[in-house]
C-alpha cells in the first residue's frame, strides 16, 4: 500500500492557493512526515471548473485512471460560493448511479476539529467532548493568517508547511 496525492494542477479561481505553492507545500510534507519509498506525487493537469458534485465523480473517475483506489471527498469539494450545499458532493458517491465507479469515496460528514483530549482530528461521529477541547479549522482563518503572518496552531497546519506558503510573496492566485 502507498499514498497517492495527487493534486490538480492549472487554472484556479482568485483566493485559491497558487499551483508552485501547492506543490512545494506537498514536498516539505512529504519530505518530514511520510516514509517517502510509500508516496507519490504526481499532478492532475486539469483545471478547476467549481462544478461541485459533477467534478467531484469526474475527479473520482480521473484519479481512478491513475491507479488510485480512494479519493478524499471534502465538504463543499469543488463548489463556489453557497452554490451547491456543502455535503452535496459526497452524497453523490451514495447514489445507486454511481455505485461502480471502482474508487471508494472517502470524507467526514459534518463539521470536524482537532480534540485536544483525543489528541487527533474528530467529528460529532468519532468525539465525545465538548467545544472547550476543540481547535476548529477554518479555512478563513487559514488564510488571513497567513496573509498576515501568523502562524495557525500546529495542530492544524504543520509549522514546515506554513513557513513554506509564507516564502512566496503571493501565494494566492489573484
Amino acid at each position: 500500500d502507498g499514498l497517492f496525492i495527487q493534486p490538480i494542477i492549472g487554472k484556479k479561481k482568485p483566493g485559491d492557493f497558487r499551483d508552485e505553492v501547492i506543490l512545494k507545500a506537498y514536498e516539505t510534507i512529504i519530505d518530514h512526515y511520510f516514509a517517502k519509498d510509500r508516496v507519490f506525487l504526481n499532478i492532475l493537469p486539469t483545471e478547476m471548473r467549481y462544478a461541485g458534485p459533477k467534478e467531484a465523480i469526474m475527479h473520482a473517475i480521473m484519479r481512478k485512471n491513475y491507479g488510485a483506489t480512494h479519493i478524499i471527498i471534502g465538504r463543499d469539494h469543488a463548489g463556489v460560493g453557497n452554490y451547491y450545499g456543502e455535503e452535496e458532493a459526497i452524497e453523490m458517491f451514495d447514489k445507486p448511479e454511481f455505485a461502480d465507479l471502482g474508487i471508494k469515496a472517502v470524507s467526514i460528514r459534518g463539521d470536524f476539529w482537532y480534540c485536544k483530549a483525543c489528541g487527533r482530528v474528530a467529528s460529532n461521529r468519532t468525539c465525545p467532548h465538548g467545544e472547550a477541547d476543540q481547535i476548529p479549522f477554518s479555512g478563513t482563518k487559514i488564510r488571513k493568517g497567513i496573509i498576515d503572518g501568523i502562524a495557525p496552531d500546529a495542530r492544524i497546519m504543520r509549522p514546515e508547511v506554513f513557513d513554506v506558503i509564507r516564502s512566496f510573496d503571493d501565494p494566492f492566485v489573484s
